[in-house]
């Protein structure tokens, strides 16, 4: 299996601004890329190597949905890591788990991004 290893950063002092490590390196800015994994002022994120129905890519902190004719339709997921599940997981506010295994893994082709913690958080409630 090989899945690209990629990170994004949310500026919390600033509260705007999602950044990611391509756009650094397009604006040149990849010096500070370090800066960002070690300051506390910023929320590093990383790709879960999964893409939702519409292939934007999915990030921890980002919330997706799940629709396919089933219980978790329309209910709004957090994608985050589980040291418990050693992978990524997509959870609810109601504690139900997407779970990233590969018997379950057709199932992620059904989500799709409709935002992140930092920039909706009004998706949370």
């Amino acid at each position: 299996m090989n899945r690209q290893i990629k990170f994004r950063v949310w500026d919390k002092r600033e509260n705007k601004g999602m950044y990611t490590q391509n756009m650094l390196y397009d604006a040149q800015l990849h010096h500070l890329w370090q800066d960002f994994v070690d300051y506390p002022g910023y929320e590093l994120m990383q790709y879960t190597g999964l893409t939702d129905k519409n292939g934007k890519e999915i990030y921890e902190g980002d919330i997706v949905q799940y629709n396919q004719n089933s219980s978790y339709d329309n209910m709004d997921f957090i994608a985050k890591w589980s040291d418990d599940k050693l992978g990524f997981i997509f959870q609810s506010n109601s504690g139900e788990q997407l779970v990233n295994q590969t018997p379950h893994l057709n199932r992620f082709k059904h989500l799709e991004v409709v935002g992140n913690i930092f920039e909706n958080p009004e998706l949370l409630n």
